[in-house]
């Protein structure tokens, strides 16, 4: 039986959005080699979007208005452009959602019926997690990859009461509409049970299965583990860019400074510029008051505004090469990370595997001594094999998307055991989930 698979993941930066947009909306990619651009022409839109940054910016318009009217309150050396406040808060800029199954129950749908599933799926998201149509950037079935897969891109923009400033103001905020891992398990569920009620029949494990279960398994089942590798690969390699270019913006800013200090050469120094007191800074007269021409005025201006000008810009600068070289080393950890956690899988894939052959040819020898010493038995241990079978490929399919037997090629007999096998697990599933609510009940 296939899985029903719902994920969300966050978009941190507005440059990560746009790239994103690459990704999901033009098909741009230097290192998903699944993309099959003959194909791109069948991809579904749901909601469409020609540019993610201009949709981003109709979508918290009214955010931005908020916050330029608080700039205008706030102190000179402390403003911060709207897009420079998005990026820097703790908060993701948008959010995406990705909702797929396995290439079984994709097998033999029409494009139509395809559709049908995805905005069943999308429905999923604007009634259950309150994410509504006009806060969607972006709703695209790709068609053109190995298993279709719905891709909604969204900003959880909401209104919260800030209780510093003592008012209601706008957020983006994932955390609103999805507060813990339990309450996305929990959605994860409904998602199941939603798509089950339209007709889909689809697999969704227990919580306390999911729990217990390897997080690379279960990335297994699609073929989504790789991507993840190389888009974090990608975003290292974009990181490193963004480093080199930071690098050499610095150098050209040292080169800026180094010129501007041979201009200062021209100007005159303090203790030459014409005061009307000779020797001496200060008006005897007036002691509190100095006085000079015109021009060594505005010379004493111009330096001091190109020094705090530069100090300002030189420490953004720092600041940002800082923040830009933490993010890489984070990816970094995290890409190893994940290439640990895929050999482990790829371990304990093997060793199931070799369970299991070791099981079947047990099962074939006992099969072919029945059969010879007595038939009678024969038919019934038949029903027996299609009952292990079923159990075979239910655990199997934790770490591939193809069944280890074909249903259609057992025997009448074989596949008598299966069906019951199949039966026992959902009545098995339908006592847990009783229990469950019972439990919850009280």
């Amino acid at each position: 039986m296939s899985y029903s698979i719902f994920r969300v993941q966050g978009i941190k930066t507005l440059s990560d959005l746009r790239g994103i947009g690459k990704h999901n909306a033009d098909r741009v990619s230097d290192t998903n080699l699944d993309i099959d651009k003959d194909k791109s022409s069948e991809n579904i839109e749901l909601v469409k979007c020609d540019s993610y940054l201009k949709r981003f910016s109709e979508i918290t318009l009214d955010m931005r208005r908020e916050h330029n009217e608080r700039m205008k309150t706030t102190r000179s050396d402390r403003r911060k452009t709207f897009e420079q406040a998005i990026d820097g808060a703790k908060n993701d800029v948008a959010c995406e959602f990705l909702f797929t199954s396995d290439e079984e129950f994709f097998k033999g749908k029409s494009k139509a019926e395809i559709k049908a599933w995805a905005q069943d799926s999308l429905e999923f998201v604007t009634d259950e997690i309150g994410l509504s149509h006009d806060k969607i950037i972006h709703a695209s079935v790709h068609m053109d990859e190995k298993t279709p897969h719905l891709h909604i891109v969204a900003v959880p923009l909401t209104e919260i009461y800030d209780g510093r400033r003592k008012e209601d103001i706008l957020t983006i905020s994932r955390h609103q509409f999805i507060k813990t891992k339990d309450d996305l398990s929990s959605l994860q569920d409904k998602y199941n049970e939603r798509m089950n009620e339209r007709g889909y029949v689809l697999e969704r494990g227990t919580p306390k299965e999911i729990r217990h279960q390897k997080v690379q398994a279960f990335k297994e089942q699609t073929h989504y583990h790789k991507q993840a590798a190389v888009q974090a690969k990608q975003s290292v390699k974009e990181l490193e860019g963004k480093k080199t270019n930071l690098e050499l913006s610095i150098s050209n800013r040292k080169s800026e400074i180094d010129d501007l200090k041979k201009e200062i050469t021209h100007v005159k120094k303090i203790e030459d510029m014409d005061f009307k007191e000779k020797g001496t800074l200060f008006n005897l007269k007036q002691p509190k008051n100095v006085e000079l021409s015109f021009e060594d005025f505005e010379n004493l201006k111009t330096l001091a505004k190109s020094s705090e000008t530069l100090k300002r810009e030189n420490e953004g600068y720092k600041e940002e090469y800082e923040k830009q070289y933490n993010r890489n080393t984070s990816l970094r950890e995290e890409n190893n990370v994940l290439k640990q956690e895929l050999a482990q899988s790829k371990k304990e894939t093997k060793q199931y595997k070799e369970k299991y052959e070791l099981v079947w040819s047990l099962l074939k020898e006992v099969k072919e001594r029945y059969k010879e010493r007595s038939p009678q038995l024969f038919d019934d241990f038949q029903k027996v094999v299609g009952y292990a079978k079923f159990q075979v490929n239910k655990a199997i399919n934790r770490f591939s998307n193809k069944p280890t037997f074909n249903e259609n090629k057992l025997t009448p007999l074989e596949k008598q055991g299966y069906q019951q096998a199949e039966e026992t697990f959902r009545s098995q599933k339908r006592t847990r989930q009783k229990e469950n609510e019972r439990e919850m009940e009280r």
